[in-house]
């Protein structure tokens, strides 16, 4: 039985043909048609337009015939249209296909794309489920790199890898410190502390000097039971700016401090009063300084008496008898100091309060107190007493 074909699917066929680039000995194998029938129907396309097929008519849209070869011309297209974007790829590995077909899933068929990349679909569905897992990983990856640059930055761009791991570890984030190094780098996120400076009182003097009582035991079991104390001095437009601190060494706590135009015995004796009055704390505290003439005065070591303190002094030459209040002005330095140039001993002095009061005592970790701040630190204390 001969086959009848109607003007319109003549026409549409002529028009694949030439506008999608098939071969026509290609199309005529997949529309089951003769070759030569296909060049005549494009010669005469070709010479009279869209006069063509005069005689051909229209089949009825229940004839069997014509709805298969309709349905052979849409996967003809499709197919074309897929080629067309994809050809680039057809070469190449599956790996690389996956995502033409990812992309292209709601334009075309994910069958039929398979079909004509020739890849298995259960292949490219295998790809889908571990892309979901890279997925997940990179959103994980993602949110962990917001809240190291969180802590950073309220680190006021100060913490390194180690402490940036501990606070994590504090918030129930599982992650070595490799891994924030890495992630810190990536990013740019590098500590903006600058090196140690380090300055030194007077010790050239003929006062009386006390024994080294403390003899390096920074580790008191609670509280108020020795404290250190130390000078430095901050470098102004107007002049150095002089700090006096007392530190706790439980808590590593500055307990008090005072800043002045002069390195004096007024103004140790001015921070000695403040961590006094605001801790009161009980007779017996040993009290360690280095040997400088303020500390050794007359009248600081008459201080000392009247708040019952047992005073203690590092030996002559040996900086690490006092180690640890060296080191916090160490710090203050480091993070502040050398980071920022003050006009004047007013704006220092502002800097220097808001830096000891809010910072370090509340919100500055330290390894040696299992990273916590030396405000959270007293507080344990505190609940556990």
């Amino acid at each position: 039985m001969t086959k009848k074909y109607d003007k319109a699917f003549k026409t549409q066929t002529v028009q694949m043909i030439q506008e999608e680039g098939k071969p026509v000995a290609q199309a005529a194998r997949e529309l089951g048609l003769h070759v030569n029938t296909l060049y005549r129907w494009i010669a005469e396309f070709n010479q009279n337009g869209d006069q063509s097929f005069p005689g051909s008519g229209n089949l009825k849209a229940d004839d069997k015939a014509y709805r298969e070869m309709q349905k052979k011309i849409r996967d003809l297209q499709e197919e074309n249209e897929i080629l067309k974007k994809g050809d680039a790829l057809l070469r190449k590995r599956p790996a690389l296909i996956y995502p033409f077909v990812y992309e292209h899933r709601f334009e075309f068929r994910v069958a039929k794309m398979c079909e004509v990349f020739q890849i298995k679909r259960s292949g490219y569905y295998a790809w889908i489920k571990r892309r979901g897992q890279v997925n997940k990983r990179t959103r994980r990856r993602e949110k962990l790199k917001k809240r190291i640059k969180r802590i950073f930055i309220g680190s006021r761009r100060l913490y390194g890898s180690p402490k940036i791991t501990a606070v994590l570890r504090e918030e129930g984030v599982q992650v070595s410190e490799k891994t924030v190094a890495r992630l810190m780098k990536e990013m740019g996120l590098k500590s903006r502390t600058v090196k140690k400076y380090k300055a030194t009182t007077n010790s050239n003097h003929n006062l009386p000097v006390a024994d080294n009582i403390l003899n390096r035991n920074f580790l008191p079991l609670a509280p108020n039971q020795a404290w250190v104390t130390d000078i430095t001095y901050c470098p102004t437009d107007e002049g150095w700016l002089y700090l006096a601190s007392v530190m706790d060494l439980y808590s590593r706590r500055i307990v008090g401090f005072q800043m002045g135009e002069r390195m004096t015995k007024e103004l140790v004796i001015g921070a000695l009063d403040q961590a006094y009055h605001q801790r009161k704390p009980g007779k017996g505290l040993i009290h360690h300084s280095d040997r400088g003439s303020q500390y050794a005065s007359h009248d600081y070591q008459a201080r000392l008496k009247q708040y019952h303190m047992i005073g203690s002094m590092s030996r002559k030459g040996n900086c690490y008898d006092n180690a640890c209040i060296e080191s916090f002005h160490s710090v203050l330095k480091k993070e502040l100091i050398y980071l920022e140039k003050f006009k004047t001993r007013e704006q220092a002095r502002k800097r220097i309060f808001e830096y000891i009061t809010c910072f370090y005592n509340g919100v500055r970790i330290h390894s040696t107190l299992g990273y916590k701040s030396p405000n959270q630190y007293e507080r344990r204390f505190l609940k556990a007493s």
